[in-house]
């Protein structure tokens, strides 16, 4: 039989003892199989008395009732760090078989090598096959016509597309859940509390369920019931991805506990929920919290830091939560209030109309990431970027027929913590206002560097040695000229990168294609810190020190030769350099810029950032020389570029960010620096006379850990310890929003949450002293005007003290 097939699940299974692998996917109709594949797992082992290799393959190692054997071994020629290598293959029959073996042999043995690779990723870059795309599969038919998946035996894989279809997410089945709990004055509690209602939301599937006569819902019996018929729905629908908000941590754990307790068998897909190191996995169906994907994965694209899901939404698709008081739910729950359900009722079911459509948006981004790592949408979905680079080159080895090196274990991992690498550059700032500000910055500096001087662990003082590839600032640190396998990976990712870049030019609207080469720059921009990780197999501390070396030795022959130009540099930061023009022009930057380009080695390029018509510079906090990454930059299209400012950061209440973009403004646009101050002295009047609303003067912030783990107690544990009190789940990453009140009393004792605050009741002095000058000062310094002045006491100094 041929099979269509794309695959977004593979799973571990044992088939009479033999270690097997199961894929799950759709075929090209868009119904769900499940194809079963023998896989023998196997290591290598490198010798130096071929006489081992029958006394390992004749290994017969007792373990209980089992006998534990070797399937085969036989000799093979890898490379190791570009060294080639006779090793042997052994092969076993299960996956665990593999470390009871090594234990085995590892005394006899000179090493051992690929023991650690997960058996499904082995599977994964053995094929060189990758989730989302399309097979064309030769199979058997397996298992009776009662399956809820039918299963199919694997003979051959005729063909591996190896590209993500752009289209795929419209055939797939995606259904968002989301859950409300019962919360009582003694807190949440995940044993005793119930679930009230439980929302599904697909493109043809809208319902929430619930067990109490409310318009608009299901109504079930009781909880039990409820719980029940949710399993019934996952399994009438059996949609490929279920996706939720923070569900990893929230919504399916809650459902286990409840289930558990109440009796109830959770099994949703093909087998039962697994909960494991804080992740959610059902057979058969992929589990996504889309939380997790966006702030491990996109936080760098967007303007949110908060990510709570009304933020999200807002920025991603335009669109906001119901507002509702949670805390009331359970007032109305008690009191039979069916308006008030029903308002619940509708606000449950928009958070999963939000979860499902976040989930749409950022599927090409899931899908580019998938594609270029060949790790399982799960997979990626809970990783990081260093697990990215990482299995980018495992799944790369293949083609090098290179060995994949071992996980650092834990004594390496802790010896590797105590090194430091130097970073880059920073020049520090001159305070002021500028015109005509040129910012020059070279292309991708570090995966530049990288490819360009051979960074890679197999090069690193191997011959031929190469002057151009000598550490700047260590001649004991060098690299070959014969280029090493982890600097031809990203070479080629490089390449692939302006590769489709270019396509994308022809192909507006490729959302799929757009989010690749957003991936694209950001795994190779993570190759530099990969190679830093302690955790790394890669890792290279001489590779990674040397890449930071060569990146100082560029930006500051950057800012030598712009001197010697006859332009002002007037700050430099890493990769960048902020000139102005003076008596010159923008043409004579541009030449500057050829002529640099020009004798720049490899693929390093110095690029055109863009042209400021005038910027500001400020002070530090301490009052001594500038502040680094803290400047405003007014573009031509009269925009701003703003870094480092209280309104692109958390823990300011929106007062602050209002006010200092007016300031802003009004300095740089208007050139009005007395009518910023005018501006200031004003807002801090209308705050003492309590004209601003306690809507402006709400804090928001993020847990970052454990309550019970916090030793200094700030105004933000105070509340969200009366958040949990209240019956809301607070949790690393949980948002916490409070007012500070006015009173006697020390800060945190006056930090209340806004719906407990009256109109106007803030704590004035707080505002101003600790939110509103703090964020102007330093700004209006630069313009001559010290705090008392700011404040209505002392005199301007004059804008020439900072010129």
């Amino acid at each position: 039989m041929n099979i269509k097939f794309y695959f977004y699940d593979v799973r571990h299974v044992l088939i009479d003892g033999k270690s097997c692998i199961e894929l799950y996917g759709i075929n090209k109709e868009g119904n769900k199989l499940c194809i079963v594949d023998e896989f023998n797992p196997y290591f290598y082992a490198e010798i130096d008395n071929d006489l081992l290799i029958d006394k390992i393959s004749k290994l017969n190692i007792k373990d209980g009732d089992d006998e534990i054997s070797v399937l085969s071994v036989h000799k093979i020629n890898k490379k190791i760090l570009g060294i080639d290598k006779e090793l042997i293959k052994i092969v076993c029959n299960k996956n665990s078989d593999i470390h009871k073996i090594r234990n085995e042999i590892k005394y006899a043995v000179l090493n051992t090598y690929e023991f650690d690779i997960p058996y499904t990723r082995r599977y994964l870059v053995d094929k060189q096959i990758t989730p989302l795309t399309e097979l064309s599969l030769v199979c058997d038919e397996l298992g009776s016509e009662d399956d809820l998946i039918p299963r199919y035996k694997l003979n051959e894989i005729e063909f591996s597309s190896n590209k993500v279809d752009g289209n795929l997410v419209n055939t797939l089945k995606i259904l968002a859940i989301d859950i409300e709990t019962y919360y009582s004055d003694g807190g949440i509690d995940d044993f005793t509390e119930p679930i009230l209602m439980i929302s599904f939301y697909s493109n043809n599937f809208k319902k929430v369920i619930t067990w109490k006569e409310i318009d608009g819902a299901e109504n079930l019996e009781n909880e039990k019931i409820m719980l029940e018929r949710f399993c019934e729905i996952i399994k009438e629908i059996n949609p490929d991805f279920i996706t939720g908000y923070f569900s990893d941590s929230f919504d399916f754990p809650y459902i286990k506990k409840r289930a558990d307790m109440l009796g109830v068998s959770l099994k949703l897909g093909d087998g039962p929920l697994e909960i494991k190191n804080d992740s959610v996995r059902i057979k058969g169906i992929v589990h996504i919290d889309i939380l997790k994907f966006i702030r491990r994965t996109m936080s760098s694209t967007l303007e949110t830091q908060t990510y709570s899901l009304n933020d999200v939404a807002k920025e991603v698709l335009g669109e906001k939560k119901l507002e509702v008081n949670l805390s009331n739910l359970s007032v109305a729950w008690d009191e039979d209030n069916k308006s008030d359900l029903k308002r619940f009722v509708e606000y449950n079911l928009k958070d999963s109309k939000l979860t499902y459509e976040l989930f749409m948006k950022i599927f090409p981004n899931l899908g580019a990431m998938v594609n270029l790592t060949s790790l399982i949408p799960f997979d990626v979905n809970k990783g990081g970027f260093s697990q990215f680079v990482e299995w980018y080159i495992i799944y790369n080895t293949k083609k090098y027929n290179e060995i994949i090196l071992s996980k650092p274990n834990y004594h390496e991992q802790e010896s590797r913590r105590e090194f430091r690498i130097q970073g880059a550059y920073v020049a520090e700032p001159r305070p002021g206002i500028y015109k005509d500000i040129i910012v020059l910055d070279f292309t991708s500096l570090y995966p530049s560097v990288i490819t360009t001087h051979n960074i890679s662990l197999d090069s690193l003082r191997r011959e031929p040695k190469s002057s151009l590839n000598i550490n700047p600032e260590n001649d004991n640190l060098w690299f070959s000229k014969k280029e090493g396998y982890i600097t031809k990976i990203l070479s080629e990712l490089i390449l692939m990168r302006k590769k489709y870049k270019k396509e994308l030019k022809n192909s507006e609207g490729d959302l799929l294609l757009a989010a690749k080469v957003g991936m694209l720059k950001i795994l190779a921009n993570s190759f530099y810190g990969y190679l830093a990780f302690y955790g790394a197999r890669w890792y290279c501390l001489e590779c990674a020190s040397s890449t930071t070396a060569f990146c100082r030795y560029y930006i500051k022959k950057v800012i030598s030769e712009t001197k010697d130009k006859g332009f002002d540099v007037i700050y430099s930061d890493t990769d960048s350099v902020f000139l102005t023009l003076g008596s010159k022009t923008k043409d004579s930057a541009f030449d500057f810029l050829d002529e640099t380009n020009k004798n720049l080695p490899g693929i390093m390029e110095l690029d055109y950032e863009g042209y400021y018509p005038q910027g500001l510079f400020v002070l530090s906090k301490s009052g001594v020389g500038g502040a680094k990454k803290r400047y405003s930059l007014l573009k031509e299209d009269g925009t701003m570029k703003i870094v480092g400012f209280e309104l692109v950061r958390r823990n300011t209440s929106p007062i602050v960010k209002e006010v200092q973009k007016e300031v802003l403004n009004l300095i740089l646009k208007e050139n009005s620096p007395d009518k910023a101050l005018k501006y200031v002295k004003n807002i801090l009047d209308k705050i003492k006379s309590k004209q601003i609303s306690n809507d402006e003067m709400i804090i928001t912030t993020k847990i970052s850990k454990p309550l019970d783990q916090y030793s200094a107690v700030g105004p933000h544990v105070v509340v969200a310890r009366s958040m949990e009190a209240k019956g809301n789940k607070i949790k690393p990453g949980s948002i916490v929003k409070y007012i500070i009140k006015s009173g006697e009393g020390i800060i945190r004792e006056k930090a209340s949450l806004p719906e407990e605050v009256d109109a106007g009741d803030y704590d004035s002095d707080y505002y101003i002293n600790n939110q509103i000058i703090p964020a102007v000062e330093q700004i209006l310094r630069v313009c001559g005007y010290e705090k008392d002045q700011i404040l209505g006491k002392g005199v301007q100094k004059g804008l020439g003290s900072f010129f």
